[in-house]
């Protein structure tokens, strides 16, 4: 039976159009306008819908200086940001990079990137020159490419000097010390993950410096069709080797806990199939009440492809441990199944993609009970349908619907 959608589900829906369409000239206008400037084209990046919560937008926009003494007619590109979230507090202390507008009956926040409204040490951390003084403590400047970037959510960016290198990780600060805490754990484990550097710590409170680690990730071998990248039990044995300290941290739900509140994101990109994306939430929902998941035990979190870095068949680096905590070991494991069943599911010209899936499914069926194994999996697919993006000749929607079948695909497979 499809579960019913919550209120807020058409309101979600309604600012994913709005910051995607084409109303947002008008307030990118604006602020550009602000600052002496003069829009000429923009581009929709990409959004981020985080489930109950605000929907976030990144822009590409070409303009030119206007006015008298504005110099030469040269064109510019600059980021742009938009968001639904309240950010009011953060935004009247970041000057004139952060405005308000209202369209369609959205209260927005607009800002310059990198001046995000809560990461508020990404200015420092996209500047050269000071990267390389406070992290490398060396004339600059340092080579800085963007690893990841959510707004209002957190900030990768990977740094090199020389052969030095490093990772500076922002986050909202409150999360910060929570962060270090995790690192310094598996540091007295063993467990490969990043260490900490000292570097910025001082003068940049609000970031965390991160030692680069060797290897090539699953990902990308899986996706070369390296031979035998990985056997599946290495993976149960690095689980395994997670500091029992971890039990300390705070619970968090699992993605597939989660179900309903992904749904309502889900739909948002795909508001035509509706009733079957609530129809799948409520199915998942069903399967996790009903099926063991095993005992408290230390999890990593958000165990999958692009966090896992091996060399020579074992692994040489765990990376993103912002989740590491308790919870159930079938949904690490189903994290990874889940993320291998969108790349096999979106790349169907490389077979190995799907013979890894059915590797990695055996195995850990084994260890975990198939059908929570399999609909914990298709919670965590559900998650990444709002996160689609346009790639491989094939529009959003389109990616959107193969991760949606893929879900679909598991759930089925949990019934078996």
């Amino acid at each position: 039976m499809p579960v019913e959608p919550r209120p807020r589900l058409g309101r979600a829906a309604e600012a994913v159009a709005v910051l995607a369409g084409p109303a947002m000239r008008g307030p990118l206008q604006d602020l550009l306008r602000s600052r002496g400037l003069r829009l000429q084209r923009w581009e929709h990046l990409r959004s981020h819908h985080r489930p109950g919560g605000a929907v976030s937008a990144l822009y590409r926009v070409q303009c030119r200086r206007t006015g008298p003494g504005s110099g030469p007619d040269v064109a510019l590109t600059l980021h742009l940001g938009a968001t639904t979230g309240d950010v009011a507090a953060d935004a009247a202390s970041a000057g004139p990079d952060v405005a308000p507008a209202r369209i369609a009956g959205l209260d927005l926040r607009l800002w310059f990137h990198p001046h995000d409204p809560v990461l508020r040490s990404l200015p420092w951390a996209t500047d050269a020159d000071a990267v390389a003084r406070d992290v490398f403590g060396a004339g600059g400047p340092a080579r800085l490419s963007l690893v990841a970037y959510r707004p209002l959510r957190r900030a990768v960016i990977r740094a090199r000097h020389l052969d030095d290198a490093a990772y500076l990780k922002l986050l909202p600060r409150e999360q910060l010390p929570a962060l270090r805490r995790r690192h310094r754990l598996l540091e007295d484990s063993g467990v490969p993950a990043p260490r900490l550097l000292p570097g910025a710590s001082a003068a940049v409170p609000e970031a965390v410096i991160l030692s680069a680690l060797p290897g090539t990730s699953l990902f990308r071998l899986l996706v070369e069709d390296d031979a035998a990248p990985l056997r599946p039990e290495v993976l149960l044995d690095l689980l395994e080797a997670m500091p029992s300290g971890a039990l300390d941290l705070p619970l968090r739900r699992s993605w597939a806990d989660r179900a309903e509140d992904y749904a309502a994101a889900a739909v948002a990109a795909l508001p035509r199939e509706r009733d079957s994306i609530f129809e799948l939430a409520g199915g998942i929902r069903d399967v996790v009440e009903s099926a063991p998941a095993g005992p408290l035990v230390p999890v990593h979190g958000d165990f999958h492809e692009g966090n896992l870095l091996l060399s020579g068949g074992r692994v040489t680096g765990l990376l993103d441990i912002d989740g590491l905590g308790p919870g159930r070991r079938v949904d690490d494991l189903a994290c990874l199944l889940g993320h291998l069943a969108v790349l096999a599911a979106a790349n169907p010209s490389r077979p190995q993609l799907g013979q890894a899936l059915a590797d990695f499914r055996r195995v850990f069926e084994d260890t975990a009970d198939p059908s929570a194994l399999n609909a914990r999996a298709a919670g965590v697919v559900l998650t990444l349908v709002s996160g689609a993006r346009a790639a491989n000749g094939r529009s959003r929607t389109q990616n959107a619907g193969i991760r949606l079948a893929a879900a679909q695909r598991l759930l089925r497979a949990a019934d078996r």
